[in-house]
């Protein structure tokens, strides 16, 4: 490409885009990143990337390059189109899904494979495509000469999936679908006190776009800021609530913050008040500082809780990484779901004025921490490890091999079953398949709308629980023949019949591989059952944090401790929040301590 009598190298994929988006006879006027801001210029960078989003905000249309045809694309485009005008005909959800098997059935039958081919091509794995397509006003996808709009073709991701059959979410596709979702829910979204343009919360969407791509790690956390809701309103890093944010005192409190600051930042451009140094993009910065930094953030802000620590999932030992062992690597790919996600667990949270928060040393909202590689967090010990199985890892459609892994645990049989009880007086292999699914998560997982499980309240929990123990009751049932079951299993039969929904083995098995897979199932030396991150180890402990809804695993190294990853543990007093009340008013054995995390 020649500018101003100077070659500038270009991608062969931008060539081609170039090629087919010039007009014949006239000229066009297009916004092209990689070629209108100079990526050497580490200045011009920093500043053009806090514009990106009000430019294509801005921009006549956005077009979407989605490559060179390939064969089935055709194929790809118009089944995708008449799935998209389906779901915007007005028709009750039965008629839908009877219209929506219609037309896959009346579809080529090579038409979902090339669809799902289709959702493999580059740009849907890209961290910058993401806040191009969201803050758009028009957007279309182009194909050489085939063109659509983009939205009809990411909602479709939906039966794309369902065909893949993936294992969780957080892959690129589910997160299409999510904004597919967003983008629907638009309409009514800011009446009902969203920030307008954004998808929802930073760490929200972090967790999301974890599978894309980015050739600058440091982008992974750039490309998302003008999409969220602290990148959007800073104001709502001070105010922040775990209830109702939309009370009339929040809301006047951030009219009055916001207009202060409209004010202030008109007297230069250099001024945003609120805007923490974290949400401004800076690639003077060291991808590790990016990193650390935010997570510190994340961490301080209002509410002040420890959701980003879920979020750190560890392949190689912790200590041996250049990172900080509490800081998530969100260049990483996830490799498990992550628990403290569910809204339902409240490990680490109490009743009262402070329910909420997290209490941490040496980390101010503004200004440097004198240690800013050293996390100090308040908690508790609960228990140390005492025996870990091997990496649990699920296929996608093989049976659960949970006899292989209580062979690991125990030295008892699971067929047929013995009469050891667990500490909760559940039968040991109730509880053993309690723990795999996370109870009640996995009764949760095909129950509850993706968009919905953080809004579920507490009186739903029960509900999901005996469902969760009816679809154990199915699988362990499923493991006999009927006679030898109704003998050797009568509380399970029992379990069943109270259950007026029935209970489900796959949904079992499903939760399982969602919630178990690539973690290990673990014992402690008081008898607690649990799975934990797959580095974790003999000797490790099991603590709770204060501002954590799940408890998490440590490993003590003289006077400080690396973090391991999350866990869920069999006991309701833990996982519920009743044993941080014990300690709280001095009825437990348990002190409070503050961990020093490196």
């Amino acid at each position: 490409m020649w500018c101003e009598g100077r070659p500038i190298f270009i991608t062969v994929n931008l060539d081609a885009a170039l090629r087919h988006l010039r007009l014949p006879t006239q000229a066009r006027r297009l916004w092209v990143d990689a070629l209108c801001i100079n990526q050497e210029n580490v200045d011009e960078r920093t500043r053009q990337v806090q514009y990106m989003r009000l430019i294509y905000k801005h921009a006549a249309r956005v077009v979407v390059w989605l490559g060179l045809k390939s064969v089935g694309v055709e194929h790809a485009l118009d089944l995708a189109r008449r799935l998209s005008q389906l779901q915007a005909a007005a028709m009750d959800e039965a008629t839908l899904e009877v219209a929506m098997r219609i037309t896959l059935e009346d579809s080529p039958p090579t038409a979902r494979g090339y669809l799902s081919e289709f959702f493999d091509r580059e740009y849907f794995v890209r961290s910058w495509c993401v806040q191009e397509v969201v803050a758009s006003a028009w957007c279309i996808g182009k194909c050489e000469d085939l063109e659509m709009d983009f939205f009809d073709i990411i909602s479709a991701a939906p039966y794309v999936i369902q065909y893949r059959g993936q294992m969780f979410s957080g892959k690129p596709l589910e997160f299409w679908n999510y904004i597919s979702l967003i983008r629907q829910r638009t309409t009514t979204a800011t009446a009902s006190g969203a920030v307008e343009g954004s998808m929802g919360r930073l760490l929200t969407i972090l967790a999301g776009a974890r599978d894309f791509k980015a050739t600058d790690p440091r982008d992974k956390v750039f490309a998302l800021l003008g999409i969220s809701d602290e990148g959007l309103d800073p104001i709502l890093s001070l105010t922040q609530v775990t209830g109702n944010q939309n009370s009339r005192k929040l809301k006047l409190i951030r009219g009055l913050a916001n207009g202060i600051a409209n004010r202030v930042n008109t007297l230069d451009p250099n001024f945003d008040i609120y805007r923490h140094p974290t949400l401004k993009p800076d690639y003077k910065k060291e991808l590790v500082e990016v990193y650390r930094d935010l997570t510190r953030f994340l961490i301080r802000k209002s509410p002040r809780m420890l959701d980003v620590l879920s979020h750190v999932q560890h392949t190689d030992d912790p200590f041996e990484s250049s990172f900080p062992s509490w800081v998530p690597r969100w260049f990483q790919p996830r490799s498990v779901s992550v628990l403290g996600d569910c809204g339902c667990f409240s490990a680490g949270l109490r009743e009262g004025h402070v329910r909420y928060f997290a209490v941490v040393h040496d980390n101010p909202l503004r200004g440097a921490p004198v240690e800013p590689d050293l996390l100090q967090l308040e908690g508790f010990r609960v228990d140390e490890v005492r025996s870990v199985s091997d990496v649990m890892t699920f296929d996608l459609h093989d049976r659960v091999p949970v006899e292989a892994i209580w062979k690991q645990m125990f030295d008892v049989s699971l067929f047929p079953r013995s009469n050891r009880l667990y500490r909760n007086k559940d039968p040991l292999d109730v509880a053993f398949c309690m723990t795999l699914i996370a109870s009640p998560l996995g009764a949760v997982l095909s129950a509850v709308d993706l968009l919905d499980i953080p809004k579920m309240n507490d009186n739903a929990v029960p509900e999901f629980v005996r469902q969760a123990k009816a679809d154990i009751a199915a699988y362990l049932l499923s493991t006999t023949n009927s006679t030898s079951g109704e003998r050797h299993y009568p509380d399970q039969y029992a379990t069943l019949k109270r259950e007026s929904s029935g209970g489900d083995a796959k949904r079992f098995a499903r939760g399982a591989r969602s919630f178990s897979h690539n973690r290990r199932f673990y014992l402690t030396q008081s008898g607690y059952m649990g799975v934990g991150p797959m580095m974790m180890r003999p000797g490790d402990e099991m603590c709770v944090l204060f501002g954590g809804k799940v408890p998490f695993i440590l490993r003590p190294m003289g006077d400080f401790h690396v973090f391991v990853g999350d866990t869920y543990v069999n006991d309701d007093d833990i996982m519920w929040g009743k044993a941080i009340e014990a300690v709280r008013v001095g009825r437990s054995h348990m002190a409070v301590d503050t961990f020093k995390l490196r």
